[in-house]
């Protein structure tokens, strides 16, 4: 949504002023006295997307609203191709507890499509059924449910079975560990909780102090977390920053206005950050976005991110408008290339998400559909915890700090791979996962 709240996944969401994170706005015929069959919710929807979305001139003159089976269906075929890979509805109750907590029903683990297809976990999320079970990172699913990974792919089921809808749900996993054994476990859906900070620790390189945190989502609890962790961070002299967002499909606008300002510090207090621009229809709403002054900033003149094709929206955003004010160093691979946001709208017991305005920094730039470049090339090195050192991208972060440039260091291993497979992986597990796959979170 846009002016101070959300981004959901594939996501940059603001609030209209004065609305909360989903709203019922004039004109877009949602209320609770509407129709909420499938017609009456597909004829919100197309009401909504004729007002609202930032490409509505390409929508068909006649929409039929009968014809669509659902609103996904709906929402796909309306969907501007191809820039648009963002707009999405989801129910209210995923959508509060997500922004609200970082919850959401599943069981636990975040992962990526390899090569083979198969489903490599790359974050185990603490008392999840995925970590009571005894999955890790680096272990590699082959089944689920007695079928092939590869064969539920080609099939285009993966997603069904994973993106469960409620909890109680069991589904049997089969799993290869790092040592090539293999193990079946039924796993329960339940509520989980996805940290949004973790993983906060100062590092000692090269006579220097540097701050890392795996940063997984711009939500409601973030601001409280980032702020004990730039505490930690401003008490224990730290001068360079490593913020890991490889797994960060986005999240509120508020929450990356507040982390560009512990970063940049008061000095910027007021300066631009960003432009917000809507339609034509709703150029009343267009808006710049500023530094704030907060507590604890560190006042840097350089900072690090760690990327992938999974780093979406608001991660996106960060990066970007950043760059105008300070060295901003990007170790892995390109980012997923989500210039764009939304604003929230509630048919039913659902909120639609289209996309509703356009990103730019202070200096104007905001195309970046094709993702941000990595400034250095890293892997995703799953043979190493997150946070480890010793870990390929945080290696190569860290071999920066030492000696000013990308180096050779170990965070190559596996870069020529990763940029082999980034548009591929990209394209098959959006089409597959929508925002899960964004949101890392399964």
């Amino acid at each position: 949504m846009i002016i101070a709240k959300k981004a959901f996944g594939l996501a940059l969401l603001l609030s209209l002023a004065g609305c909360g994170s989903s709203t019922t706005l004039s004109g877009s015929t949602t209320n609770s006295a509407t129709d909420c069959g499938v017609a009456g919710q597909n004829a919100q929807i197309i009401s909504v997307m004729r007002s609202w979305y930032y490409w509505y001139a390409t929508l068909p003159v006649t929409i039929d609203p009968t014809r669509y089976a659902s609103a996904d269906a709906l929402l796909n075929a309306l969907r501007q191709q191809p820039l648009d890979r963002f707009s999405f509805i989801t129910t209210k109750s995923a959508d509060q507890a997500f922004y609200g907590a970082g919850q959401y029903v599943g069981f636990g683990l975040g992962f990526n499509l390899s090569g083979a297809n198969e489903l490599q976990v790359t974050q185990v999320f603490p008392g999840s059924p995925a970590d009571q079970a005894g999955l890790v990172r680096g272990d590699t699913i082959t089944e689920l449910n007695g079928t092939s990974v590869p064969a539920l792919f080609a099939s285009n089921q993966l997603g069904s079975v994973l993106s469960v809808s409620g909890p109680g749900v069991t589904v049997t996993f089969t799993y290869r560990d790092r040592e090539s054994k293999s193990h079946t476990v039924p796993l329960t859906s339940a509520v989980v909780t996805q940290p949004s900070v973790s993983q906060a620790t100062v590092l000692q390189v090269a006579r220097k102090k540097v701050g890392y945190f795996l940063f997984d989502s711009f939500i409601d609890t973030s601001n409280a977390e980032l702020d004990a962790a730039f505490s930690r961070f401003s008490s224990e002299g730290v001068t360079e920053l490593v913020i890991d967002e490889r797994y960060n499909g986005g999240g509120e606008v508020s929450v990356a206005q507040h982390l560009a300002s512990l970063i940049a510090g008061n000095s910027y207090s007021g300066k631009t950050l960003a432009t917000l621009t809507f339609n034509d229809k709703h150029s009343s709403q267009d808006e710049t976005i500023a530094f704030q002054t907060v507590l604890n900033p560190l006042n840097l003149t350089r900072v690090f991110f760690v990327t992938s094709d999974s780093t979406a929206s608001a991660s996106e955003f960060i990066i970007n408008t950043l760059k105008p004010y300070m060295d901003v160093v990007t170790v892995g691979r390109a980012t997923f290339g989500k210039p764009v946001g939304e604003n929230g709208f509630d048919v039913c017991s659902n909120v639609l998400y289209p996309i509703t305005f356009k990103i730019a920094n202070v200096s104007g730039y905001g195309d970046y559909f094709d993702g941000l470049p990595a400034t250095c090339a890293a892997g995703d090195d799953v043979t190493h915890p997150l946070g480890d050192p010793g870990e390929a991208s945080l290696a190569t972060a860290l071999s920066y700090v030492r000696t000013g440039g990308c180096g050779s260091a170990a965070g190559a291993r596996g870069a020529v791979q990763a940029f082999a497979d980034a548009e591929s992986h990209r394209a098959r597990t959006t089409a597959q996962f929508g925002w899960r796959q964004l949101v890392n979170a399964y």
